[in-house]
Formats: structure tokens, sequence, C-alpha cells
């Protein structure tokens, strides 16, 4: 069987059956009905030498005398295919291999074990759906088919190779000396098919994961109101810098009036209590007063002075004034930063909590990186880490992770990885999305080629190695780290040798058996 060959719909059906002929020399048809004995005898009489269906080894035969699966008057949609195959009496119009006209002695059976496999595909013929395309409904059906290579799931040769048999030959992709070759020098420009030469250079195991830059949680402050207010004035907009302590927002509530009346009240109640206490140790140093008196006014005056300071502070807190503030309160900076969100619009009123302005130091900027749950035993802090930023021109930056996060994500199922990274331009920017590269081993030396070049084919790893002009062999290769666009090659392809990038997955589709190709290419094997 040649891997281009269209005939395979009888292949299968074609080996499970053997067939015993007589001498191959054509014998004078009987006088009986002109169609008996040409592979569509009559049930009741089946052809001299046939064996009777239900002896051992026996096939199941159709009320043609021949196998019930390869009849084409029961299945006319054969004829075609075994005329491709060459299989055809055109005497007496049924294949030659069935014609008991031409073999009066032709027997069927069942075919042994060792007759009942694919060489070419390494699965019993009787299930290998590449050679027997209808069988692949029947598996599908059953759940017992590979999606990805195309075999019966339970005899895969590429999923399970450990299944095929001792003493059989497992598939062979691509074929020996298999080439591509294209039409010509210029179809190859016009392809766009560009090469590489394999090189030596250093590489390290890379983990390659997306992320997105934030502002340092630690140096961002959410300035928001204590408690229901209005908003009077906004004293900054996003983007402007600002110094510890400026005024943000002017804010006016009755909550802040309410505590600003307590606290006048409590320093006159303070005042009064001072009073007293001088008065009354006044009158204990005269006799006229006893101790205890004394006592009791110290303790109102302690009570009235505590009394005041939590209102004084609680005010301090609110960023109002202490007194004559008319219940204004302003909202200042903590840190010295950049506005970098407001929602503050004067007169609009603003509930407790509402975050109303934002402010940052831009300074340093964190990079998270979300590193998927089975990898991310192989992160730690300290281990090297490229950053490329996505859909900006910002040039890709090394540091360090700084901090793995000790837990999965329940929604992501990732694991948050914080690099730094120093900001002293302002250049990067919140929300930006990212890659990191973080190498999880030492380098070592290796033999690369671009990551283009590396393609898979019915479970093969395979690269095209330019052998002319406009002539490509396919290599098996094993890789093993990929650093970047670099893919190490352990095994398979020689230093110095020249290989197709860009364009390779077009010559990929020229050697898979099941694809129709680009059609700019012929396929050759090697004299």
């Amino acid at each position: 069987m040649t891997p281009r060959r269209l005939a395979f719909l009888v292949g299968a059906a074609t080996l499970a059956v053997a067939c015993t002929r007589a001498a191959p020399a054509k014998t004078a048809p009987p006088e009986a009905d002109p169609h008996a004995g040409h592979g569509h005898a009559a049930a009741a009489t089946p052809a001299s030498g046939a064996t009777p269906a239900h002896a051992p080894g026996a096939v199941k035969l159709c009320e043609h005398g021949v196998p019930a699966e390869l009849c084409t008057r029961c299945n006319p949609e054969l004829v075609a295919v075994f005329k491709d195959q060459g299989d055809w009496c055109d005497e007496h119009g049924v294949p030659e291999s069935q014609c008991l006209r031409c073999n009066p002695k032709l027997t069927f059976t069942a075919a042994s074990a060792d007759e009942d496999w694919c060489k070419e595909h390494a699965v019993p013929e009787s299930r290998c759906p590449k050679c027997n395309p209808r069988l692949v409904a029947k598996l599908v059906a059953a759940g017992d088919y590979c999606r990805e290579h195309g075999y019966p799931e339970s005899v895969c040769p590429i999923c399970h190779p450990d299944r095929v048999p001792a003493g059989k030959a497992p598939p062979v992709f691509p074929e020996p000396g298999l080439e591509v070759r294209l039409a010509s020098v210029q179809t190859l420009r016009d392809a766009g098919i560009a090469t590489r030469v394999a090189e030596a250079r250093k590489v390290a195991k890379v983990l390659e994961v997306v992320g997105q830059l934030e502002f340092d949680q630690n140096r961002l402050a959410q300035v928001s109101a204590r408690g229901e207010a209005l908003i009077v004035d906004v004293k900054v907009d996003v983007g402007d810098d600002v110094k510890q302590g400026q005024p943000l927002v002017v804010l006016t509530s009755a909550s802040v009036g309410s505590d600003q009346a307590r606290l006048a009240a409590a320093s006159a109640r303070v005042d009064a209590a001072r009073a007293g206490v001088a008065r009354e140790e006044q009158l204990s140093q005269s006799g006229l007063s006893p101790r205890k008196s004394v006592e009791e006014a110290r303790r109102e005056l302690a009570a009235a002075q505590a009394e005041h300071d939590a209102l004084r502070s609680a005010l301090g807190a609110a960023g109002a004034a202490p007194e004559g503030g008319a219940g204004r309160s302003v909202l200042r900076a903590p840190f010295a930063g950049t506005v970098v969100a407001r929602d503050a619009v004067a007169g609009k009123a603003a509930s407790a909590g509402q975050v109303l302005v934002q402010v940052a130091d831009l300074s340093t900027m964190w990079a998270q990186l979300e590193v998927p749950e089975a990898d991310a035993a192989l992160v730690r802090p300290g281990q090297s880490v490229r950053i490329v930023f996505e859909g900006t021109k910002g040039a890709p930056r090394e540091a360090k992770i700084s901090r793995v996060a000790p837990a999965v994500d329940p929604a992501s199922r990732t694991v948050r990885a914080r690099v730094e990274l120093p900001n002293r331009d302002r250049s990067l920017k919140a929300g930006v999305f990212l890659r990191g590269h973080i190498r999880i081993t030492a380098e070592h030396d290796a033999l690369v080629v671009p990551r283009d070049a590396v393609q898979r084919a019915e479970g093969r790893t395979v690269v095209f190695v330019k052998r002319g002009d406009r002539v490509f062999e396919p290599v098996v290769v094993r890789t093993g780290d990929a650093d970047g666009d670099a893919v190490e090659i352990v095994s398979g392809l020689e230093r110095g040798e020249e290989v197709a990038t860009t364009g390779a997955f077009l010559l990929k589709t020229e050697i898979m058996k099941e694809s129709i190709g680009a059609g700019c290419c012929d396929l050759e094997e090697k004299k």
C-alpha cells in the first residue's frame, strides 16, 4: 500500500478473508443461469468447493455466495474500489478475487491472526480505519476512536506502543526515504518557506506564563469618606503628583458638624472641671472642704478631658478642623505619589467607605504572573524571569521572582508569582498584559532550532531538513528544553544542517497521509 492510495475501502475486508483458488486458467461456463457462478450463485446452491457457512473457519456468505461485506451486488459502491485496485473481471462483471466462473474451486475462510495485520499502520487489518474508513463511524459510536491519531483507541500504536504484538513492527512515520520536492525554486519563494541553520548555544528550561502589571499594593492608598458626606471641592485630578499631607477632597457632613459641636461642649466641660478642681483644693487647704471633694473634682476633670480628646481625635481622623469648621473635613494624601483614580465630583454625595481618590507610588510596579497549578512546584522566589510586554513597544525586562503565593486560586487554578519592576521613568502602565519566561534550570550548551521549525505529525516530532534547492526531507527528532523561540534538539539533527522554519507547516501537510496537501509539492522516495 502507498500513502496516497485512495482505494483503502476494501483493504481490511480483503485481508480478513483468505481465498483458496484453483489454477487461474478460466473454464467454460455452465449452461445454467448466466449469472450463476459469477460470484452471484444462488444461496441454495453455493459454488462447488465453497465452504459452508457453518464450517470451521468459514465466513458469512451472502446470497450470492461471496463474503457479505465484499459483495459488489450487495454493496454497489465497492465496484469502483475493486476496479481501482485492479481486481476486476471484465468478462463476468465481478471482482477477479470473487469470480467463481473463472475460479470454480474458489473458497473463502476466516483469516488467521497473522494475516489480520496491517503492516502499514500496525493495527489489526480488520480494525484499521485508515484502510477501511467505514469503520470510523462504528469506532466513534463505540467510544473506541483516537481522534488525535485516527486509530482505534484500544490498539492505537502511538498512544499505546506496548500493545503492538511481539514480532510486529510499529508504524513507521515518515516512511524511509520520503522527500518533499517543490515544483520549482520560484514555488519555494511563493510559498514563503524560509530556512535556518541548526546552531549551538546556551539554553535553559523555561516555563512561559501569562500575567499583568499592577500598582505596588504596598504603596497604593484608597482615600475614602468616613461617613455620609457631601463633596464640596476636589483639589486634584488623575495624573497629578501630590505631596504627603496635600489636600485632595473637601467634604461637609452633619456628623462632622455634630462632632465639632460636641467637641466645643467638651472643651467647656474641661474648663469648668479644671476650675472646680482649683476651688476644691483651695477650700480643702483652708479646712472648709473635705479631701473627698477634691478627689471627686479631679475625677470629673479626667472624664471631661478624655471625652474632649476622643472627639478631637475623631475629627482629626476625618480631616476636619477641631472647631469652627461648619461640618467641613479635608481628605489628605497619606504619602507622596500620583493620583491614579478619581471618583469624586463636587456636589455629589459620598457614602461611608466610598473610595474617592487613589494615590500610588509609581516608582515600582508589580508583574503578577499566573503559574498553572501543574507547574507551581517548579517556581520559587529568586528565579530569573524575562518579562515581555504584550501590545507595547517596551523592551523586555530581566528580573527575579520576589514572592510566590502559598495557595491556588480556586477560580483560575493558578498560583500567583510576583515580580517587582523598577519604574523610575514611569513607562510601565498598570493593566498591561505580559508574558513571563521563568528559567527553571541552569543554562547548558545545546543544539537549537527556531520553534517554527518543529512540527508534530502522526505522533512524531519532525523537522524538514533542506537537501537541495527545492527538496526537503522530514526527519524525526527528539526535543529538549525550550528557551523563548529556541527549541533544543537532543537527537536526530546535526549542527550546521539547514531546516525549514517559516512554511514548515505547509511541508507537513504534504506528508500527512490524510491531508490533501497544498498541491505545490511532490512526494518522492530517494533512489
